[in-house]
């Protein structure tokens, strides 16, 4: 019997798909018992099949959970013998619509998983677990087998939330949402606590629900709280923790956690039987935006009006392309028309044609890293993309797309070969043009901050660098901290940045016939894909082959 039958005499869960008859066991009878034995909740397949063996009636699975949304005693009294199914569903229904409730939970998005584009990794794990949860509420599946435990981590704006009310929509289940900053202003620690239990056990009467918990880096982690409130985080954690282990109070509640911030989560909280994968959600590519701006335009858009939309708004959220295209129909509900082709082009923001002096140096820089990292054999080329022109939201010019082996371990060569590749883009332009722009660093993901990085990792973690010592760091907000703490690392990090930097610039030098023929080959085009780069590296600058 489930835990709670142990100090209620009657029990019942409405709303869950599943419903408990709770018997206490006397103290005096509990003395005597080897062993007590806990019974889950009744579920639809089990109700089926007891109807059918008691009074030969077949009923559904829909009708199974709409019988078991009533108290059992009920229920029971209901299905009397002779009595078709739809009748005692009419007759619970007349009996407690009075005392029914209203629900609390969030209303479940139109749009399921499958309507949504753009989710990658996200989408896959969602659409298994649909097929997961049919199973478990057919009783064909335990939920130990259910994988319902999910980290979501991306930049502001990606459709986290909307992505969450979707996989409910999918699964067809119940849909609630909280967080951190809603428990705590229920008031102090202890009303915190009980808001949270409150909300686990409100998705476990709904069950099977999905659990979106938003902003969930708010908690921050135990191993990095200062003195002043560590004892009152400390124990939200803790909490927290005790709520996502994998006991059977969550059976048929499948947690979704969002954060812009991932490395800033407990580690404890993703550990196995809590949330235990991770998928990242990045900001939609090419094809992803024309899908989503289709979407969210909800009319028949030209193919070309779609494609200038999307070049324009690369760079942009999810969130962002619905803001266009709902000032896009404001805009023709206001002339008291329909949406046309110029609404769209009203409100999309003009694309930026790169100067041709700057395209030319993107070249350079791009083919740095496409020469440096060929030469090293760190990874193959799959593309080298310079546009013409770029979004205004756009932070890039240009990329290189690699195709990497799987590596287990990776040597101490294998780490400078990295930070020399990162750096090949900046080498190629001090060789070639004499001079450098910004675009290896100025911000966060940059060439120089990956390096850096890189760089740190090896001199304060791996003893692949001046020392042996070992810092506890698990982040790139940590590996920061540490450079501005210790300067003697800040030294030894920078001297391995610029012995890199000279190896790939003497790359460049020894391949810059290699580096100059992917540059004209970029000035005649946008994109060269894998096979072209292979044919002009495996050429030298006099015309001859040369074995790659």
């Amino acid at each position: 019997m489930p835990p709670s039958a142990r100090t209620n005499s009657r029990l019942f869960r409405p709303g869950q798909g599943g419903a408990y008859f709770a018997l206490a066991i006397p103290s005096d009878v509990g003395l005597a018992l080897d062993k007590t034995v806990e019974v889950g909740a009744i579920r639809p397949v089990h109700l089926a099949a007891a109807v059918k063996a008691y009074g030969g009636i077949a009923i559904t699975q829909d009708e199974a959970k709409a019988l078991l949304s009533y108290p059992p005693v009920h229920m029971f009294q209901a299905l009397r013998p002779g009595r078709s199914v739809g009748d005692a569903l009419a007759r619970l229904a007349a009996v407690f619509q009075s005392e029914r409730k209203p629900e609390t939970s969030v209303s479940v998005s139109s749009l399921g998983v499958e309507d949504l584009t753009g989710f990658g990794d996200a989408r896959e794990w969602a659409l298994g677990l649909a097929e997961d949860i049919r199973a478990w509420d057919d009783g064909t599946l335990d939920w130990g087998d259910v994988d319902c435990g999910l980290l979501l981590s991306g930049p502001p704006g990606t459709g986290k939330t909307m992505f969450a009310a979707a996989v409910a929509k999918t699964c067809g289940t119940a849909f609630i949402s909280s967080s951190f900053a809603q428990w705590q202003a229920m008031g102090h620690l202890g009303d915190l606590l009980k808001a949270m239990r409150r909300t686990f056990k409100e998705a476990a009467e709904k069950a099977p629900c999905i659990l979106f918990l938003d902003e969930f880096d708010s908690l921050g982690d135990r191993a990095k709280f200062g003195p002043d409130h560590a004892s009152y985080n400390i124990q939200v954690v803790n909490a927290l923790l005790e709520a996502l282990d994998g006991s059977s109070r969550r059976n048929g509640v499948v947690v979704i956690a969002a954060t812009n911030h991932p490395d800033a989560i407990d580690p404890a909280l993703t550990r196995p039987g809590r949330l235990d994968r991770h998928v990242k959600i990045e900001l939609p590519d090419y094809d992803a935006l024309k899908k989503i701006l289709a979407m969210h335009l909800r009319a028949e858009v030209p193919a070309e009006v779609l494609e200038t939309m999307a070049r324009a708004t690369s760079g942009m959220s999810g969130a962002k392309l619905a803001q266009l295209a709902k000032d896009a129909r404001m805009r023709a509900r206001r002339a008291r028309r329909e949406m046309t082709p110029d609404d769209l082009k009203a409100v999309t923001p003009a694309t930026v044609v790169l100067d041709p002096a700057v395209r030319h140096s993107v070249c350079v820089h791009e083919a740095g890293h496409a020469v440096v990292g060929t030469d090293l054999g760190i990874a193959t080329v799959r593309s080298i993309v310079v546009p013409r022109e770029v979004g205004s939201a756009e932070a890039w010019s240009g990329f290189v797309e690699w195709s990497r082996p799987v590596a287990r371990q990776r040597s101490k060569e294998a780490y400078r070969n990295e930070i020399a590749l990162l750096l090949g883009g900046r080498a190629a332009e001090e060789v070639i043009l004499g001079d450098i722009g910004d675009g290896a660093g100025g911000a966060t993901g940059s060439d120089l901050h990956r390096a850096t990085d890189l760089a740190t990792v090896m001199e304060a973690t791996l003893g692949m660098g001046q020392g042996l010592s070992y810092s506890d760091v698990s982040s790139p907000r940590d590996l920061e901290e540490l450079r501005r703490a210790d300067p003697v690392l800040r030294r030894r990090v920078e001297r391995l940045l610029n012995a890199e930097l000279e190896r790939a610039k003497e790359i460049v030098r020894r391949r810059k016939g290699d580096v100059e023929i992917i540059v004209s080959a970029l000035s005649n085009c946008e994109v060269l894909d894998g096979e072209q780069v292979k044919a002009m590296l495996g050429q030298r600058s006099d015309g001859r082959r040369r074995a790659l």
